[in-house]
């Protein structure tokens, strides 16, 4: 079987907190924890817990291509933990270790993070989760997450800072990708990845929705048909930026590549 998911960005990832308070509609990390029973129901995932053996774990170096680590991926970077994670990070840098750092970005932690961490800037990537321009649909998916604006402003910063930027656009959230990528491609020295939301009947609970929050799920799956991702795939194949998750590479026939 070939990579997928997080298995397409780094071998090792690391995560100091179980839950997250963005609480995004589609989050696989609090699927998996229903699922294996590490909380009862979906509401208790927004309340945070440290993770108190992983943040304690002695730093060391990974060799090969898995010195990468990617963190977090389970859980985001808040305001209130920035100091913790900057120490934390550190620690890890400081084994040699090159880090991509995945978040839906607060732009007080990106700030923070690239005021700490300049001296360690050629280890580090910053990946940022955007899966859409319009901020009624990131709300709706993403309830607790920064909105359009301020994930530009954090890329922004990151790029200007002088830091690897790249963005996660999995999964996208409607049929804007196209101008999305537009947008952002000028503040990416590195990549951009594209994504279907995956697995949702198994991950979304609509059991609560209004007929009114289907519209949402419509716009999803309108921009997930063959045809769609077809036509996305030959406006941005020969963009040497954008790179394509396993869904996409699943319908267009793409081979696997290197862990990007």
């Amino acid at each position: 079987m070939g990579k997928t998911g997080t298995k397409e960005w780094s071998t090792v990832s690391k995560n100091i907190f179980h839950g997250c308070k963005h609480n995004c509609k589609y989050c696989f990390a609090r699927a998996n924890a229903l699922r294996f029973k590490q909380i009862e129901k979906p509401e208790q995932w927004t309340d945070m817990k440290l993770n108190e053996r992983n943040l304690n774990e002695k730093p060391r170096f990974y060799k090969g291509i898995t010195s990468r680590i990617m963190m977090p991926t389970t859980h985001d970077i808040f305001p209130e933990h920035i100091d913790m994670t900057v120490k934390y990070l550190k620690g890890w840098l400081n084994a040699g270790n090159s880090i991509l750092i995945v978040s839906k970005p607060h732009f007080e932690c990106i700030k923070r993070l690239c005021d700490e961490l300049g001296d360690y800037k050629s280890q580090i990537t910053f990946r940022f989760t955007i899966g859409s321009l319009n901020n009624d649909v990131l709300k709706f998916w993403e309830p607790n997450a920064p909105d359009f604006d301020e994930r530009l402003k954090s890329l922004k910063y990151a790029y200007e800072k002088g830091f690897e930027t790249s963005v996660s656009c999995e999964p996208y959230l409607d049929n804007s990708i196209e101008e999305l990528v537009k947008t952002l491609i000028p503040f990416i020295n590195d990549t951009i990845w594209i994504g279907k939301m995956n697995r949702i009947a198994n991950r979304v609970d609509t059991s609560k929705w209004t007929m009114d929050d289907y519209r949402y799920l419509n716009y999803v799956k309108e921009a997930q048909t063959d045809e769609f991702v077809w036509n996305l795939y030959g406006k941005l194949k020969d963009n040497p930026k954008v790179k394509w998750k396993d869904s996409i590479k699943q319908v267009v026939g793409l081979p696997e590549e290197e862990i990007g």
